[in-house]
């Protein structure tokens, strides 16, 4: 019975397609040891309009930096959703990621790509999902290089295949953020903005209204 009941716990909304949240993001990453990388995140989000903890993240990784500052990571992600009250699920996910700039300016403009690939699993189902995320970030010091200034990204989720959890093959959600970059120390950034999270789901499509929050501790 819970396998056939995965689909509609993990489609599980409030009735409207729109809905306020909080994403809360505390992550560290950066070299740890000559080449030898380290990637360590915690993150809670807050839905129907912020009411109450929705879904809790925790991934971590270990990655190597290449040439030209290409760095590549392998990990695993853990997700404790909670859709609607009452309503649990936990997704137990591997990832691969590259991740790296695309063009660097003397003025501290930079434009970073990420590709991530995800092979996704929840307990109780026995299909495995694979997704691409791509990522785009542009980042625009306005006092050079380290200092504080505007920053966006836009980040597009493709899934490889339709699983018995309810994943469809094809074109998955799109999140664009705009925001502010805040340095706070030599090491540690503030990024703080509004993200759109649009979905492609059956029925109404989602176009979540996120305050996106991220501390961002780089080692190193």
């Amino acid at each position: 019975m819970r396998r056939f009941a995965l689909p509609l716990l993990l489609l599980a909304a409030p009735a409207t397609a729109q809905d306020v949240q909080s994403w809360n993001t505390l992550v560290a990453q950066g070299p740890v040891d000559g080449k030898l990388l380290l990637w360590a995140e915690l993150q809670p989000r807050f839905t129907s309009d912020v009411g109450r903890m929705g879904q809790f993240i925790a991934r971590g990784a270990l990655g190597v930096r290449l040439k030209n500052d290409i760095d590549l990571h392998a990990g695993y992600h853990f997700q404790h959703n909670n859709p609607a009250p009452g309503v649990t699920s936990d997704e137990h996910r591997f990832w691969q990621q590259v991740m790296g700039p695309v063009l660097r300016r003397e003025n501290g403009f930079a434009l970073i790509t990420r590709w991530r690939l995800e092979q996704r699993t929840f307990e109780g189902a026995q299909d495995t999902g694979w997704r691409l995320r791509m990522l785009w970030r542009a980042q625009q010091p306005l006092h050079g290089k380290g200092s504080a200034g505007p920053l966006v990204w836009a980040e597009t989720f493709v899934a490889f295949n339709s699983t018995d959890w309810g994943a469809r093959g094809g074109f998955d959600q799109q999140r664009v953020f705009v925001g502010w970059l805040q340095p706070l120390g030599k090491r540690l950034n503030l990024e703080a903005g509004y993200m759109h999270q649009h979905i492609n789901r059956p029925g109404p499509n989602a176009g979540n209204h996120v305050l996106n929050l991220t501390l961002n501790r780089r080692l190193g």
